[in-house]
C-alpha cells in the first residue's frame, strides 16, 4: 500500500487535498493567497497551545525550486519556488513564484525563536528562501538526519530518506522520487505526484522533529 491523494476542494483562493499516509491522515492546502497562509497559522498555533503540549512548537520544513535547465537562458541561482510547511497532520504549500505579497504573520512565524524547524537536506533551503522577491527569513532549520538513529543506536546521518523512514517509522517503501524532484516547481497547478512527494516530506520531517526531541538540540 502506496500514499494516495484526493483533492477535497479547489477554490480561487486555494486548493485542498486529502493524503492517506499508512492511515494517518493529512489535510494539505495549496496556496498563494495571503488570507489562507494567514488562516492557516493561526489554526495550528491554537491548536497546539490549546493541546497544552509539554513541548515547543515543532514544524516540518520543505522548500522547492526549479532546476536552471528549464530555463533560456539558464538561472543558475533559483530562488524558492515553494515553501511547505507542516505541523501534527496539517500541511500547507505555499506557491512563492505566484504570492503577490506574503502575510507578516508568516514572516513572524518563520523567525520565532520558540519554534523547532525540522527538514532533510536543507542544506540550500535558507539561501533559497532568501533570494525569492520576498525575501524570507527563517530560524534555525535543522536536518533531522543529523540526529536520528536506528533501534541499536547507530547514526543515521548518512542514510536516504527510504532508510530512514523504514527504521524510525516501521514504514517500508516511502522515497522521495529524484525526477519529481527535479521537475518544474514554477507551474501554477502543481501535479498530485508533486504535492503528494512534498506534504509526505514536510510531515515525515514534523513527525522525526517530535519523536527525536529536536527541540531540545
Amino acid at each position: 500500500m502506496a500514499p494516495t491523494i484526493k483533492t477535497m476542494g479547489e477554490y480561487k483562493s486555494h486548493q485542498v487535498y486529502f493524503i492517506n499516509f499508512f492511515g494517518q491522515n493529512l489535510d494539505v492546502t495549496q496556496t498563494e493567497t495571503p488570507s489562507i497562509i494567514r488562516r492557516w497559522i493561526r489554526d495550528v498555533v491554537y491548536r497546539h497551545r490549546r493541546s497544552r503540549s509539554s513541548h515547543p512548537l515543532v514544524v516540518g520544513v520543505g522548500v522547492q525550486w526549479t532546476p536552471s535547465w528549464y530555463f533560456s537562458p539558464p538561472a543558475y541561482d533559483r530562488p524558492a519556488d515553494t515553501l511547505q510547511l507542516c505541523v501534527g497532520t496539517s500541511v500547507l504549500i505555499v506557491q512563492l513564484s505566484y504570492c503577490q505579497r506574503v502575510p507578516n504573520i508568516l514572516r513572524r512565524f518563520l523567525t520565532n525563536p520558540d519554534t523547532t524547524f525540522v527538514g532533510f537536506w536543507n542544506s540550500q533551503d535558507v539561501r533559497k528562501l532568501e533570494i525569492t522577491r520576498h525575501q524570507l527569513e527563517i530560524g534555525e532549520l535543522l536536518d533531522v538526519r543529523k540526529y536520528v538513529a536506528d533501534q541499536q543506536g547507530r547514526s543515521l546521518r548518512g542514510r536516504s530518506f527510504e532508510v530512514i523512514v523504514e527504521e524510525c517509522m516501521g514504514i517500508e517503501g516511502v522515497r522521495l522520487d529524484r525526477k519529481i524532484s527535479k521537475s518544474d516547481w514554477s507551474v501554477d497547478y502543481l501535479s498530485k505526484e508533486q504535492l503528494l512527494q512534498v506534504s509526505v516530506d514536510a510531515y515525515v520531517s514534523f513527525k522525526l522533529g517530535v519523536d527525536a526531541r529536536l527541540w531540545e538540540v
